[in-house]
Parts: structure tokens; sequence; C-alpha cells
């Protein structure tokens, strides 16, 4: 990703008329609304009634390639062969997977009735298992470089951590910041730099694999108290296995109230950990474990070294860079109170 700027996504499609007729031409539907945008960061998502049922069309931004759509679409019939509820693909016609309209891919899916989002504690220990089973059935998939490659994910690499921080710091003291600002920037570089000393020795020797990029929220739905749904897979790529399950906690932490690192709490992540590692038919290793917390505290270095240094607008920098300033505050004091956490977690 480096520098690359984020124009680059193309903008995100909206519903038209167009794309209601595709649906009625290429794909056999008889739409009999215009359709509800579902909302989502990558592509349109837009749910449409019809005389055959309900269905999500999908319209991605310009930057999805067709060899990434179809590494993701083998993903989604791998896991559904391994039992991880995933979306049905309706093809068109004649008999494809997906068509191309103005440059941006569209593929349709059947719609899932759902009632709750993975939100709760409760919700999460219920999902995990099901990330440690995708990524069991992911462990050896082999895809393209465009599937192992997203040009836009939340995550960093760990020897890009600090350098991507660096620069996202010398960004944010650019802008004219407020003293808010700097003292953001001293942190997140303060973070950096714990993680990266943490990390370097070691990490090199954890499992690598393809993993979902985003396991959280409204991508695992749930009806009457089960696991409906897994969708998304935006973000897909190669990178550490525990880095994907490091995001859920991150934002679990982050978004579910109370207190971010207090011994409950860490107990909390320790048992969501477990629930994870009960998916997996290669558990979790002892190394992988311990170096669960500072990935866990890498996460913040994303939204610096990648988004706040690609962001074109400074003005949606600045506001990208805040809404992480209370997240670098827990992360630091998880690194300045790293072996608590490791012993917690091992």
């Amino acid at each position: 990703m480096g520098g690359m700027s984020l124009d680059r996504r193309g903008p995100r499609p909206n519903p038209s008329p167009k794309i209601v007729k595709i649906l009625r031409d290429r794909f056999g539907l008889r739409p009999t609304a215009a359709g509800e945008d579902l909302g989502g960061s990558s592509s349109l998502n837009l749910l449409v009634d019809s005389s055959e049922g309900r269905y999500v069309a999908r319209v991605y931004r310009s930057h999805t390639s067709r060899a990434r759509l179809a590494d993701l679409q083998l993903v989604r019939r791998q896991l559904a062969a391994g039992g991880v509820p995933t979306p049905e693909i309706v093809p068109t016609k004649d008999g494809y997977a997906s068509v191309t309209a103005n440059g941006q891919l569209i593929e349709v899916e059947r719609y899932v009735e759902h009632d709750a989002n993975m939100d709760t504690w409760h919700r999460l220990e219920t999902g995990l298992p099901y990330l440690g089973r995708t990524h069991s059935l992911l462990q050896t998939t082999r895809v393209s470089p465009a599937g192992r490659h997203p040009q836009f994910a939340n995550h960093i690499e760990p020897d890009q951590a600090l350098a991507g921080t660096l620069r996202g710091v010398q960004r944010m003291r650019s802008w004219n910041p407020t003293t808010d600002e700097l003292e953001s920037a001293a942190s997140f570089e303060e973070l950096a730099h714990l993680v990266h000393h943490s990390e370097r020795d070691f990490v090199a020797a954890l499992p690598r694999q393809l993993v979902r990029g985003d396991f959280w929220d409204n991508n695992v739905l749930f009806r009457q108290a089960a696991v409906a749904l897994l969708t998304d897979l935006d973000f897909m790529g190669e990178r550490l296995r525990i880095d994907d399950l490091a995001l859920t906690l991150y934002l679990a932490n982050s978004s579910i109230g109370g207190e971010w690192d207090s011994n409950e709490r860490i107990q909390q992540l320790r048992t969501l950990t477990d629930a994870y590692d009960s998916g997996l038919t290669e558990y979790l290793s002892l190394a992988e474990r311990r170096a669960l917390p500072a990935a866990i505290a890498r996460q913040p270095p994303w939204s610096i070294g990648q988004w706040v240094v690609t962001l074109p607008d400074t003005e949606k920098a600045r506001r990208h860079a805040a809404s992480r300033a209370v997240d670098v505050e827990w992360t630091l004091r998880l690194m300045h109170n790293l072996k608590h956490w490791q012993d917690a977690f091992a």
C-alpha cells in the first residue's frame, strides 16, 4: 500500500436504475423496487426485493480486479464446503459469477435474514470459533497475488508499522497541529517504537496464511442467537494469523464500553482468544499467545501508517487521526504493562 492515494479506490457506486436493469437482464431477477443501500466502504451492497425472493447486489469500487473477485469467490466456496455460513452466489443467466458495468464488477448473492451483529461479548464468544474454523480451512488455500495482497486493508505488517507510523506522524506535525494533535502524534510515535521493539525478534517465526481481514460487527450476522452468515472478505489477505484475531480483539475492546485495560477486561479478551482457539485444527502456540498483546497494540498504527499517510484530504486525515486518539492511550498502557498481558494470554 505504501504511499498509494486512497483516490485509487475509485468512487463508491450509488444505487441506480442501470443496476436494476442489469439484475433483470443478466441475472434474470424481477426487482419490485429500486433497492436499499445496506452500506459498506468497499462496495455498494444493494438489498433487492424481487419476485424470486430477496438478494444482495454487490457493486465493487473500480480498484477490485476480476482476479481478486475470482479469489474471493473461490474462498467463499471453500468456506461454505467446510461448514462456515457463507453468502451463496447467484450466477447470471449464462452461468457467470459476475458481470462488469462501467469498469465495476457486480455480483449477486442470496440475502440471509438476521437480527443482530457480532457486537457484544456473548456474540463475540459465539462467533470467534468460526474465525478459527475459517483460518483452518484457509491454511492451505492458494490464491493469486491479487487475492493475497489487498490494495487497502485495516492492517499493517510488523516490519512496516514503525516506518509507516513515523510517516503518518510527520504528516500530522506538518498540518499546523493543535496541542492535542501534537500530544497524539508523540503517543503514536512512542507506541510504534514499543511495538517494534517487542515484535522484531520473533514475529518472522509465527504462522502466516490467508486470513479474512475484518471479522467484526456487521460482517458476522446472527439470527436467534446463532451465527447466520459471515460476509465481507474485502480485506482478505496473507498475513500472520494472529493479526486477524488481534484486529477483532482490538475493535471489541475499543468499541464495547468498560475499562479497556482492567484485569476483568484482559480476562474477557483471553476468553475470546480461547473461543477462537476452539475452532482451530492447529491450536495457537504459546509463542502466538504471548505475541497477541503486542499485535493488538499494533492496530492503531495502521490508522496512522496507512490511512493518515494516504488520505489525500487533510481534514479527513485529521479526523481519522483524532478518532484513534483514545485507542493509542490504552494500547500504550498495554505496552507499558506488556508482561502482565502476555502472562494472562499464555
